[in-house]
């Protein structure tokens, strides 16, 4: 018997380990935010406008003197992320992400993860 009550707990960490979510390792957080692209005095070479599960997303691109382009990305007025690419070749360098509205962009994000637009977003 007390063999038996000995290792009963070993289901129940099991069940633990197996539920506990797994967060992206790729996916880069910096409390104090990232910088973001100086786009003063850019141009946007393309804008696009489409309703986004209720928000308006604007996308707005831009040429970089370096070389590369930035998007700009905001939902209902409020910048929300800038996607990154320093070479313009596929796929971009990363997104920064703005996660609860506090104007840091602390979440860096690669290009194959999905992002979604904040809820804060829709305030």
């Amino acid at each position: 018997m007390v063999k038996i009550e000995k290792y009963l707990w070993v289901p129940f960490v099991c069940i633990v380990v197996l539920t506990t979510p797994v967060f992206s390792i790729s996916q880069m957080i910096q409390h104090e935010g990232w910088s973001i692209p100086d786009l003063k005095g850019l141009t946007p070479y393309s804008i696009t406008i489409k309703q986004v599960d209720g928000a308006e997303k604007i996308v707005e691109r831009f040429d970089t003197p370096q070389g590369g382009h930035v998007a700009r990305i905001s939902g209902n007025g409020k910048v929300f992320a800038y996607a990154v690419d320093r070479d313009w070749e596929p796929p971009i360098d990363y997104f920064l992400l703005d996660p609860d509205g506090s104007g840091r962009f602390t979440k860096k994000l690669k290009p194959d993860e999905i992002y979604t637009i904040p809820e804060w977003v829709f305030r």
